[in-house]
């Protein structure tokens, strides 16, 4: 469970800084960064293994970067598609 988190964690920060490009990905990396979290979460609390703690640690960090991506970048180009 904490190798899937991990690779969830990896998917989400991967997406997270193509989202800059293509804003499309960011909606789709915040899903799999929060997916990576609750199962590197649950690894960690069955068994504190290094593993564990990178996969939330990459987690964490893909969560809040894809949010920041897709407040900055997602939300401006709905904007402008709606406007088209």
């Amino acid at each position: 469970m904490a190798v899937v988190g991990l690779i969830f964690g990896l998917l989400g920060l991967i997406s997270g800084f193509i989202g800059f490009a293509v804003p499309v990905l960011a909606v789709l990396g915040f899903p799999f960064a929060l997916i990576g979290l609750i199962l590197a979460a649950v690894a960690l609390k069955k068994n504190k293994s290094g593993l564990s703690i990178a996969g939330l640690v990459i987690s964490i960090i893909a969560v809040v970067f894809t949010a920041i991506t897709f407040f900055t970048c997602g939300i401006c180009v709905l904007c402008v598609a709606a406007t088209v």
